[in-house]
């Protein structure tokens, strides 16, 4: 059980000088920033799921793909993966654009711009982290 706990964590951090160690911590920051505001959404999606399923007649088990593949990105994200962290920004566009389509164009404009920003600023701290890490000869 202990292996797939240490499987799950990100990787350890390797012993680095001092200014290498500001800037990856500038990242973390920034992907720390990312992921939780996709798990954050993840939950927030898996509620609406919840009571849809709960409150219809219609079981649609497609209702929790949604929550499901925020929360497989987060995580992928969480572990400093740049596809990942593109995926997520993707999945919110798409996801939002047709919501927009269905509502109109001022529904939920506010979240779609925190969305947006937070995970552009993940992608960024990926490739930021991953960049420092190829220049120290880290990887």
């Amino acid at each position: 059980m202990t292996a797939l706990l240490a499987r799950l964590r990100r990787p350890a951090a390797p012993a680095r000088p001092e200014e290498l160690t500001k800037r990856l911590e500038k990242a973390d920051r920034l992907i720390d920033l990312a992921w939780s505001v996709a798990v954050l959404w993840g939950v927030m999606r898996l509620v609406a799921a919840l009571w849809l399923w709960r409150n219809t007649a219609a079981d649609d088990p497609a209702w929790f793909a949604d929550p499901l593949l925020i929360g497989v990105l987060a995580y992928g994200l969480y572990r400093r993966s740049r596809a990942c962290a593109i995926l997520l920004l993707l999945y919110v566009v798409v996801e939002l654009r047709l919501t927009f389509g269905a509502r109109g164009p001022t529904a939920g404009i506010t979240v779609a711009l925190v969305l947006g920003i937070t995970f552009a600023q993940g992608i960024r701290g990926a490739y930021a982290y991953r960049k420092e890490m190829g220049d120290a000869g880290l990887r």
